[in-house]
């Protein structure tokens, strides 16, 4: 028996899982990025409504979308642990990855260096908003390519089956019929 049908199973076996892990990765990511708008929005309300960015930060660990809820509660959970505040932001790249680092430098030189956080918040959350429109745009153009697939498979077979199938078996019989006579 070949070896081939077992090295298989095996690359499989041990490839698997981490094309799972990469596939949920970047599932969160994308999920994130969508997300961002709304989560940016959220700040500059609480922000507006007259919070410090720590005030804002503790309401967003209970109350972000739900891609932003781990980022927002690692960086409360630092804070609580003893680190400042501007030190905790960190945890928004840790966790939320490159997407959080516009946030990250926002409230950090807003904390730091007493940058106006409003103006760097709106230009991020238009930025978030013109990203997620690229993306929904994105998928829809997608979307054609993806229908193909139930039209060439279930469609196209029935239609075969019902009209060019009939055809051709009148013209087979007419052919042996018209054949064996005389």
């Amino acid at each position: 028996m070949s070896p081939v049908p077992f090295v298989a199973l095996a690359a499989l076996l041990v490839l698997y899982p981490r094309w799972r892990r990469l596939r949920r990765a970047a599932r969160r990511q994308h999920l994130l990025r969508e997300q961002f708008p709304d989560a940016v929005d959220l700040l500059v309300i609480l922000i507006r409504a007259g919070l410090t960015p720590l005030q804002a930060c503790e309401v967003l660990a209970e109350r972000a979308p739900s891609a932003w809820l781990q980022p927002f509660e690692a960086v409360e959970r630092a804070r609580q642990g003893g680190l400042r505040f501007v030190d905790a932001l960190d945890e928004l790249t840790t966790h939320a990855g490159p997407v959080g680092q516009g946030i990250l430098d926002a409230l950090s030189a807003s904390e730091r260096y007493g940058q106006p956080l409003t103006s760097s918040l709106d230009r991020l959350s238009a930025e978030g908003r013109s990203t997620r429109r690229r993306l929904a745009d994105i998928h829809a153009r997608k979307l054609p390519v993806r229908l193909s697939f139930p039209l060439v498979c279930c469609t196209l077979p029935a239609f075969v089956l019902l009209t060019i199938a009939p055809l051709l078996a009148g013209a087979l019989h007419t052919l042996t019929t018209r054949g064996s006579t005389p």
